[in-house]
């Protein structure tokens, strides 16, 4: 039960979706943030990177990786993320989970009522932004990294939601993860 990518969105998925700051370390994010945004950072070296520059993400999803290779990261990031709530979710290369979408709406709902949430994803977690935009509500920002080039900040708004929903109907599809991103973003329940 997931969405695979297609070449299509292969293609879109490499690109910024956002505000791309040039660089790399603390001085990238504090260039990228105001400090008062409702914040979620996707990946391991700008949700460390976040942290350490003193902010603190409603939602933090990481995998223990950056570009394929194993990062020595999980430990500081849960260091630094202390008290955070922490799921579990499964998500291969190239693919949206349902597991990953799901695990995705419970840490928005808990984030909204005022709690952290680290998301751990065992497989990879960059497709993770798609379902983000989806389920966020709109003025939250996202953070993730574009490799080699620095952060790009994504301002969740209806445009980039309608966007985003494009994208995600290109992808080849196996079960109803995106009916169910649909009905959730129309206010339904799992």
């Amino acid at each position: 039960m997931m969405l695979k990518l297609t070449e299509e969105v292969r293609a879109f998925a490499k690109k910024p979706f956002g505000l791309l700051y040039r660089g790399e370390g603390a001085n990238v994010v504090k260039r990228a943030l105001r400090g008062d945004e409702f914040l979620v950072c996707v990946g391991d070296i700008v949700s460390l990177t976040t942290l350490k520059a003193g902010f603190k993400p409603k939602i933090i999803v990481f995998d223990g990786k950056t570009v394929r290779k194993e990062l020595n990261s999980i430990d500081e990031i849960r260091e630094l993320s202390r008290g955070y709530e922490e799921v579990i979710a499964v998500n291969p290369a190239g693919c949206i989970t349902e597991d990953l979408t799901e695990k995705v709406f419970e840490a928005v709902n808990s984030a909204l009522e005022g709690s952290n949430v680290r998301i751990y994803v065992k497989g990879e977690e960059d497709l993770a932004v798609m379902p983000l935009v989806a389920l966020l509500p709109n003025g939250s920002v996202i953070l993730y990294g574009q490799p080699n080039e620095g952060v790009v900040r994504v301002d969740v708004n209806d445009e980039r939601k309608v966007i985003i929903l494009s994208m995600l109907e290109r992808m080849e599809k196996h079960g109803k993860t995106l009916e169910k991103i649909r009905r959730w973003l129309n206010g339904g329940s799992r």
